[in-house]
């Protein structure tokens, strides 16, 4: 880990494992209150990171702070969380049924959620303020993608964490939700690729050529792969089937990452094409778990450990009011209007719209990308970090009032 003060790889191992240890007991007391009111446990890990980022731990505790989070030695929980997050992902693309989610409109639903929130973002940029040097073009386009962008992962848990309470997603309304999410991660990476080449004065060749290159892989998994894997699944010894799908996760995540695209789609993308048996994902289960247990409130508590003090300025709540109403108007609208296009009910066509809203890390993964290239100012990049965690937190109380509303 180079750049950390920890006091060589024993320090450094020791510091990781404080960090690790500090982090699972504040985030498991807040996902355990926010729990009482409602929120899913990702809210509460999220939440946990803000207390132990500079927002609070850092202000009022600087040099505590300073010792167990140093500036320069966060690799080793990040590592930690690539490999939570990367499992996790994979035993989700486990319960995704494909048939369900192809056979209603998953094209018109993530055109629907990418297109309107884009066009309104674009809109929107022409009144919000530009860092001086920006790309005028770049800047727009930056803000619409910004807008479109629906997190797998965070999605991922909060319907995962519905299951067993007695207000679980529909299944096939879970299944339509999380592809349409992988499609729209998909999408907002490609483009996020070429407003880079824009903004640096590029050319695109290399990002279309990359981009073709993806198109080629997701057809190779879906088409090749799949079958073949369906042929012998069931065959040979279930660790080896294990360790197996454990390293197509990782090879799938790393391919997709190499090609401009989030390692998230890749992981996500292997457990939908393994022949999952109900013996194989229950071995999975069992012996994977305690990773992702682990690895996944690390994943969400970075969020809010890299967070600053100056999110909550003056300027930037006024700010955050009309990005928050064009946010949640042009994801909830476009992907319930693509649902009903589709032939979904009412009901689900509004719980769709609502789940596709949940943003969460991809988009501060993708606002972070922004700001180091100097696309957002210091205020936006904040305003936009808040827009994140608030519409994430919306969600389980948005689909708690499509229930209550009673559509059909």
């Amino acid at each position: 880990m180079m750049g950390c003060p920890a006091g060589g790889f024993v320090g450094e191992i020791v510091l990781v494992a404080v960090q690790i240890a500090m982090i699972l007991a504040v985030t498991k007391v807040c996902g355990w209150v926010l729990g009482r009111v409602g929120q899913p446990r990702v809210v509460g890990e999220i939440a946990g990171g803000l207390l132990l980022g500079p927002l609070v731990f850092g202000h009022y505790f600087p040099a505590a702070s300073a010792r167990v989070f140093p500036p320069g030695c966060l690799q080793g929980l990040e590592m930690v969380s690539y490999v939570g997050l990367v499992l996790f992902l994979m035993m989700i693309g486990a319960e995704v049924d494909t048939e369900l989610a192809g056979g209603k409109g998953s094209l018109a639903i993530t055109v629907g959620s990418i297109a309107v929130p884009f066009v309104l973002g674009v809109g929107l940029a022409g009144m919000l303020p530009r860092a001086e040097g920006v790309s005028r073009v770049g800047f727009v386009l930056f803000v619409g993608i910004a807008m479109s962008i629906t997190a797998l992962p965070v999605l991922a848990r909060i319907i995962q964490e519905r299951r067993g309470t007695g207000r679980a997603v529909d299944p096939g309304t879970a299944s339509i939700a999380l592809v349409c999410a992988a499609g729209n991660d998909v999408a907002a990476w490609a483009l996020l690729a070429v407003i880079l080449e824009i903004v640096r004065g590029g050319g695109l060749a290399g990002v279309m050529g990359r981009l073709a290159l993806l198109a080629g892989f997701v057809g190779v998994m879906l088409f090749g792969a799949r079958p073949m894997a369906a042929r012998v699944a069931g065959r040979g010894p279930l660790w080896v089937w294990v360790v197996g799908i454990v390293a197509v996760a990782f090879v799938s995540a790393r391919v997709t990452e190499m090609l401009g695209v989030h390692a998230f789609f890749g992981a996500f993308l292997a457990g939908v094409c393994v022949p999952w048996t109900k013996a194989l994902e229950e071995g999975s289960e069992r012996v994977l778990q305690p990773l992702i247990a682990v690895g996944l409130p690390l994943f969400f508590a970075m969020t809010g450990l890299r967070a600053q003090r100056e999110m909550f300025s003056q300027s930037a709540m006024g700010w955050l009011a009309v990005v928050l109403v064009v946010a949640v108007v042009g994801k909830v609208g476009g992907s319930a209007l693509g649902a009903r296009v589709s032939g979904m009910s009412w009901r689900s066509s509004a719980e769709i719209g609502v789940l596709m809203n949940t943003r969460g890390l991809v988009e501060l993964v993708v606002l972070n990308i922004g700001y180091r290239e100097g696309i957002l100012s210091p205020l936006l990049f904040t305003v936009f970090v808040l827009m994140a965690v608030v519409t994430t937190a919306m969600t389980v109380p948005g689909l708690g009032v499509v229930r209550r509303v009673g559509l059909r």
